[in-house]
């Protein structure tokens, strides 16, 4: 039978607590060939992805489209792992330069249709700009900073409602959830992401063959969980794949295994495992854990919408690049490129 075709949609990267965080390196160590654009924005970078991925979709092959936190609607990689071929956005914030240049590595620079002449003429504008638009990121950093430091106060009482025998319970009936095979590496990548639209993910596009789903409430450290199943996948070898959580890169929020997902998500008709905790422990902290899940959720929406103002002075940013463009010759080098693709 047929492997069916799987379409992702992931994000490379995410805007955290600790300021953007992306694994654009680690995609490209991946990939035999990658090829990296350059250019301004609104010069055609996401447009062409797109174009490469639908590429690979008529050929058949699996297509991981990786999203921008900063436009989710934009696109900031293309990865078709059965070619080997991965395309992705090299500019700031995320800038990505060749390992092996010319040899396994190529640089294809949109920006060579602009006209710099014009730029240079609005060169001042354009700075005042992207200035407003580094201080909107910055506040939304703030305000994730706040939000993950709440969330931290009610992970800390959820861990002393949940004792040493009861974490010992559902460690084990995770680990007994590990598949065996198929062997392979590691790599990590966001599932969902802080983005000027909320926060954003398509669980249903990652799903493995078998799904796990771990039942905890806001603020538990689902990390200190996930963190066995991850080194255990690692001890057996098992192909594992690290979805990291969006507000803080350094824990996990997602975890795949072999052909196994274990998620945070509660999915129908799926397994669902329970963290058992001391209730009358929870009960004495009912107020400390209300608060901070509201003041939690107004630092989250105050980030989120600095990230929209950011958004919007990026749309005006981009006009500027788009009035300077020369898109006979953008289609002209669009064109060559896609003909030449594997």
């Amino acid at each position: 039978m047929m492997a069916k075709q799987r379409i992702r949609h992931l994000f490379p990267g995410s805007n955290t607590a600790a300021g953007f965080v992306g694994f654009f390196q680690d995609l490209q160590r991946q990939s035999g060939r990658t090829v990296i654009l350059k250019g301004g924005p609104g010069v055609g970078k996401s447009t062409l992805m797109g174009q490469v991925g639908k590429h690979f979709e008529e050929k058949g092959m699996d297509v991981n489209y990786y999203h921008c936190s900063g436009d989710p609607d934009s696109l900031d990689v293309v990865w078709a792992p059965a070619a080997d071929f991965l395309i992705l956005d090299g500019t700031a914030p995320h800038i990505v330069d060749p390992k092996y240049p010319g040899a396994r590595d190529g640089i294809l620079n949109l920006g060579v249709c602009l006209d710099e002449g014009q730029m240079a003429a609005q060169a001042a504008e354009i700075e005042q700009i992207s200035q407003a638009i580094s201080g909107c990121y910055a506040r939304a950093y703030r305000y994730l900073s706040a939000a993950k430091a709440l969330r931290a106060d009610a992970a800390a009482v959820y861990d002393a409602a949940l004792d040493r025998k009861a974490r010992r319970d559902i460690q084990r009936q995770l680990s007994s959830l590990l598949p065996s095979g198929p062997e392979g590496g590691e790599d990590h990548i966001f599932a969902q992401a802080i983005t000027w639209k909320g926060v954003l993910q398509e669980i249903d596009s990652i799903l493995a063959d078998n799904v796990c789903c771990i039942d905890a409430p806001w603020g538990f450290d689902i990390d200190s969980l996930l963190r066995q199943v991850w080194a255990a996948a690692g001890q057996s070898r098992l192909r594992r794949t690290a979805c990291h959580d969006p507000l803080d890169a350094l824990g996990l929020a997602h975890v795949i295994a072999g052909n196994t997902l274990f998620t945070t998500a509660v999915l129908l008709d799926a397994p669902v495992l329970a963290p058992e905790f001391d209730k009358g422990a929870l009960q004495k902290e009912a107020q400390r854990l209300a608060f901070d899940k509201a003041v939690y959720d107004l630092t989250l929406n105050q980030a989120i919408d600095a990230l929209a103002e950011a958004k919007q002075r990026h749309d005006a940013l981009e006009r500027y690049y788009i009035d300077a463009m020369d898109y006979a010759r953008l289609d002209d080098i669009k064109a060559e490129f896609l003909n030449n693709l594997p």
